[in-house]
């Protein structure tokens, strides 16, 4: 299949030892009918069949993969019944129950996942109890439409996304298996395998439709060779439980019992707030065309852009080289060529003196076909950018190992590879900005955010607002003191000894923590930064 009609229907192909171990766990329950419901090019089927699977179901959207998996079946396997057509047209009155469905759902982001499929797939989750948004990506559905395929009693064993454990949609897709199955449990892989996805992949393991469990559970394994000597136990615990009644949070599966029961004490103490509870986090602006609607002062005046046009700008969080952004940081951005100005014509300069300015902007943007991009042809005019915001606090999106907040001393705009908080009280920037700093605030951004490829950790601004912190309650005279102190070591490099000063003056004179306790947050917190690094580097040693 082309990579572009693979990746129009979401498809992702699944390698042997997850389809081996899949079939196994499914059919070791005594099936004999098995179920692809997005069989590809039916790797899955071929190995029930070798399993000793009598029965065979597969479903597709692409014909030319059902008749590459009917080419593909073994000689002796039994007759398999084939359906071309959406999934979520196919309904369980159409086709007898079976023992086990297995496979790997269509992964479509939902800006693509829309019309009639959607509207379908949305109300067959409603009939498990599932109330999913329509920012749900296809897999979401996908898995509540197949379990209504089983039989009482049966099982199964899914490829699925982080997001399961991550999102709003995934959770709430969590909870209704929970409620369907007397057993679910996501093995997770510190080491990235899956070719072509940005994300974590777990394998869903569900058994005993029918029943019912408050929680899921997590078994951490390395990698996916691991799976050939992995045994599933048949009762009892396997791994951290999941509650999905309580929105768990899934990187405490990841880190030591001792550092888990520590911060779920800590971020129930008094002191401990959400950002959310300070202000609001707003995202930045989307240029459209960054090299077109930015540049330095020099370039801009250089160009005979009218001033007031250049507006100063964060452009992302390598501009963040403080716990404050200030013009001088600014300025030293731009001497090294770093455009870190906005271009903003007025509304009015059409017919105002700077009319001349604002046409040979126009004629600039058309001859470099401005005006044809997505975003630009999208708005009116399209030579004005729209969504600005200024914050009090510059926050980070897009996290490598090194996450830190800045004070907007510039009163800069910020586009969307940051995010921006305004607060209710913009006297407690700096309290802010320190309090992100600890070793509790970095851990909870770790618990908060979401891995992708290349280990990066994203925050989008529903889970920054999250993100817990506690304020530092000094007075303003040691507060500047030890702010000045953490904001030189950051611009000197030195973020380790940022985090120090924090976890000095909050963790432990404010909340009373012992340096033991202390350590176990940050080693809790680098044990997660450690693997989504791991992960990115995929099965490399």
């Amino acid at each position: 299949m082309a990579p572009s009609r693979r990746k129009a229907l979401g498809a992702y192909y699944t390698a042997a030892p997850v389809v081996e171990f899949l079939v196994r766990w499914g059919l070791g329950f005594g099936g004999a009918s098995v179920m692809d419901p997005s069989c590809g090019d039916g790797r899955f089927l071929v190995a029930a069949a070798r399993h000793g699977a009598r029965r065979l179901v597969g479903c597709d959207l692409d014909a030319e993969a059902l008749r590459t998996a009917g080419a593909s079946l073994p000689p002796d396997a039994p007759g398999a019944a084939w359906h071309h057509r959406d999934f979520f047209l196919l309904s369980p009155e159409q086709t007898a129950p079976v023992d086990l469905i297995v496979g790997n759902p269509p992964f479509i982001r939902y800006q693509q996942f829309c019309g009639e499929s959607r509207a379908r797939a949305l109300a067959s989750a409603l009939r498990v109890g599932a109330r999913l948004s329509r920012l749900s990506a296809s897999w979401a559905p996908f898995l509540l439409h197949a379990m209504q395929f089983l039989r009482p009693g049966g099982a199964m064993g899914m490829v699925v996304p982080a997001e399961l454990a991550q999102t709003a949609y995934g959770t709430e897709t969590l909870r209704a298996l929970c409620a369907g199955f007397a057993r679910v449990r996501l093995l997770t892989f510190r080491r990235n395998w899956f070719d072509g996805a940005q994300q974590e992949t777990f394998l869903l393991l569900a058994e005993d439709r029918g029943g019912a469990t408050a929680s899921a559970e997590l078994v951490p394994l390395d990698r996916i060779e691991d799976l050939a000597g992995f045994a599933v136990s048949a009762a009892g615990q396997d791994g951290f439980s999941l509650d999905t009644a309580r929105g768990g949070r899934l990187g405490l599966a990841f880190v030591a019992p001792a550092a888990r029961d520590l911060y779920l004490r800590l971020i129930d103490h008094a002191d401990v707030v959400e950002l959310c509870s300070l202000g609001e986090v707003a995202n930045g602006y989307v240029s459209g065309a960054n090299d077109f609607f930015h540049c330095t002062a020099a370039d801009g005046a250089q160009r005979g852009l009218p001033e007031e046009w250049l507006l100063p700008v964060a452009r992302n969080s390598r501009s963040l080289v403080g716990l404050t952004f200030t013009q001088g940081d600014l300025a030293c951005a731009e001497a090294r060529a770093v455009p870190h100005h906005l271009i903003l014509p007025r509304d009015d300069d059409l017919f105002a003196a700077d009319s001349v300015a604002l046409e040979a902007f126009q004629r600039a943007g058309k001859r470099a076909g401005i005006p044809a991009r997505y975003k630009c042809r999208t708005r009116n005019p399209w030579w004005r950018v729209p969504g600005l915001v200024r914050a009090d606090v510059l926050l980070p999106y897009m996290i490598g190992s090194e996450p830190h907040a800045s004070v907007n001393c510039a009163n800069a705009l910020y586009p969307n590879s940051l995010h921006g908080l305004r607060l209710a009280n913009p006297m407690l920037a700096a309290r802010v900005v320190l309090g992100l700093a600890s070793s509790l605030s970095l851990l909870s951004m770790e618990l908060v955010g979401r891995s992708y490829g290349g280990g990066i950790l994203k925050l989008e601004p529903t889970e920054m607002q999250r993100v817990r912190l506690v304020l530092p309650t000094c007075g303003e005279q040691q507060l500047r003191m030890v702010f000045e102190l953490a904001d030189a070591a950051l611009r000197g490099g030195d973020f380790n000894a940022v985090v120090e000063v924090a976890d000095s003056l909050i963790l432990k004179d404010q909340l009373g923590l012992s340096a033991e306790d202390i350590d176990c947050l940050s080693q809790a917190r680098s044990a997660l930064v450690e693997r989504r690094l791991t992960r990115s580097r995929r099965n490399r040693p």
